[in-house]
């Protein structure tokens, strides 16, 4: 009976031991893997450029989608992203978008801001934007965190959907219903608030910390 109870103890002792093992491979195999974005998008996903965005804190399904976008070449122009992910699998992207997604969103390079043009930008992305980009563009379920990111990178994405090199009718993880909206949403900011309420929008997500 105790030699019995031994072995039951030494077995689940061994499995344990394999269980925390296989987990610690798998996080080396993230970082591993995730040290080839530090480049561009800074240590830990943190962006020290103007034209990479920080991806930590970004949402998994958010950061697993974009990169198979680019890898796939689907509604995601760009000038190097498409080469790199070209090289990762599913079972890979998904590791990296877990890595990043479970790091704290910060901002290592500070910018300036127009701080009337922001107070302006607050109000607009309330009545605009809140609904998709959360918590004043910090938290989203499918979007992008939007607040903190640097100016060029903003812009350079607006000006991507405005030229039709990004369409919301080709993302194929928005509903219709959704894709009305968000089209509704950046004609009535274009049309009715001008390229100047556009810039305070993006001022305004730029400016938050």
């Amino acid at each position: 009976m105790r030699k019995s109870l031994m072995y039951t103890l030494a077995a689940g002792a061994l499995f344990g031991l394999i269980g925390v093992s296989s987990a610690q491979a798998g996080e080396a195999e993230a970082s591993m893997l995730a040290n080839t974005c530090n480049g561009c998008h800074g240590p830990d996903g943190v962006s020290q450029g103007p034209a990479a965005p920080t991806i930590a804190g970004m949402n998994k399904f958010y950061l697993t989608e974009s990169l198979k976008a680019y890898r796939d070449g689907k509604n995601r122009p760009s000038t190097i992203m498409a080469r790199i992910a070209k090289g990762y699998s599913d079972s890979e992207i998904e590791k990296i978008a877990g890595y990043f997604s479970a790091k704290p969103f910060g901002r290592v390079a500070m910018q300036n801001t127009d701080v009337a043009k922001a107070m302006k930008g607050k109000a607009l992305v309330k009545d605009l934007c809140e609904s998709c980009h959360e918590k004043e563009g910090f938290a989203a379920e499918d979007y992008p965190v939007l607040a903190g990111q640097m100016l060029p990178y903003l812009r350079n994405n607006l000006a991507d959907f405005k030229s039709g090199l990004r369409s919301i009718d080709a993302n194929p993880n928005m509903s219709d219903k959704e894709k009305r909206k968000k089209k509704r949403t950046l004609a009535e900011l274009r049309d009715k608030h001008g390229a100047d309420g556009v810039e305070a929008v993006l001022q305004f997500y730029a400016s938050r910390k």
